[in-house]
């Protein structure tokens, strides 16, 4: 017997992960109206992705991540506009959220990135076996602690709080005349010189790389996140053809002084598993993260050359 054409026709959603999708700001758009839409596509694009979350997908983890550290961005680029204290309450539900977030992502980075090359090289460690089985349980215990926060009230509440923000411009109760004015004058007065401030901060703080210290590059680091994701917010207003490498150069900065972060937060994961400081097995994780630590050290000099020879979009 034929089977229903109806039920046949009948397809079962895909669940995915979404990025972020570009800005279209104008050289006509205010500061306020581009706070407003910078605020709304990163709520958009983490809303976007909690069906993957809950399917417990790796990149849906990722995308939520990335939404909610642009939005803290995002706050942070347009506090000389709108200060600190009329968003301090929303601030904190995202702290809290990004407390869930942060230890699933911290988990899947080391285990689907950073140690793959380690497991496969050493298949039958018996060491590195249990503690794989050992970081795999932390890592789903960490999921059910996500799936939890994103089915309390408190979660949707966040996201009514902030769309009841944006569209009532409640920050607006809080400021002066001046401050205003400020607000609607067009985006690109505003973006230009913050990005120019952003760029020179990067250029003090990169400057002797090599005789900085963990904690200087680690400012470094959070600088030159700060500058990507004001680039990557203010994009459309500047030239594509110098906004794109000047992107790509920033990225691949990021990456390199990423590894400096990611072996503090190896350290954090390995303390976590209990596993042994003495142990082989943690040893040959060390060993790994000291080697990957020493390339991006060396590659270093060379990806500073290529960002320092970009053209700044801005001042086309």
């Amino acid at each position: 017997m034929n089977a229903d054409p109806q039920l046949r026709s009948v397809s079962v959603p895909v669940v995915t992960h979404v990025k972020a999708s570009p800005l279209a700001l104008t050289v006509d758009t205010t500061s306020e109206e581009a706070f407003i839409a910078i605020v709304g596509a990163c709520l958009t694009h983490a809303e976007a992705n909690r069906p993957a979350v809950l399917d417990e997908q790796v990149e849906g983890v990722h995308q939520m991540r990335v939404a909610f550290r642009r939005l803290r961005s995002g706050l942070k680029i347009f506090r000389p506009l709108i200060p600190r204290e009329v968003s301090a309450e929303l601030v904190a539900g995202i702290r809290w959220l990004n407390g869930f977030l942060g230890p699933a992502r911290d988990w899947d980075v080391f285990l689907e990135e950073g140690m793959l090359p380690v497991f496969a090289r050493f298949p039958r460690k018996r060491g590195l076996h249990l503690f794989r089985a050992r970081a795999e349980t932390l890592r789903r215990s960490h999921y059910r602690s996500l799936r939890a926060a994103l089915e309390e009230p408190r979660y949707p509440l966040l996201l009514q709080q902030f769309a009841g923000w944006l569209d009532c411009r409640a920050w607006r109760e809080n400021l002066t005349d001046r401050q205003r004015e400020h607000l609607d004058r067009p985006v690109l007065k505003f973006a230009t010189p913050l990005l120019e401030d952003d760029y020179r901060r990067v250029l003090k703080r990169g400057e002797d790389f090599a005789r900085l210290t963990a904690e200087e590059r680690h400012a470094l680091r959070i600088r030159i996140k700060e500058l990507r994701y004001a680039m990557d917010f203010f994009a459309s207003l500047y030239p594509v053809p110098s906004v794109k490498p000047f992107l790509g150069a920033l990225a691949k900065l990021q990456d390199d002084l990423g590894v400096m972060n990611d072996i503090a937060v190896t350290r954090r994961l390995l303390d976590e598993a209990r596993l042994n400081t003495v142990s082989a097995a943690r040893q040959v994780i060390d060993g790994w993260y000291g080697c990957r630590l020493d390339v991006h050290e060396d590659q270093f000099a060379e990806s500073w050359r290529r960002f320092v020879e970009c053209e700044r979009p801005w001042k086309e």
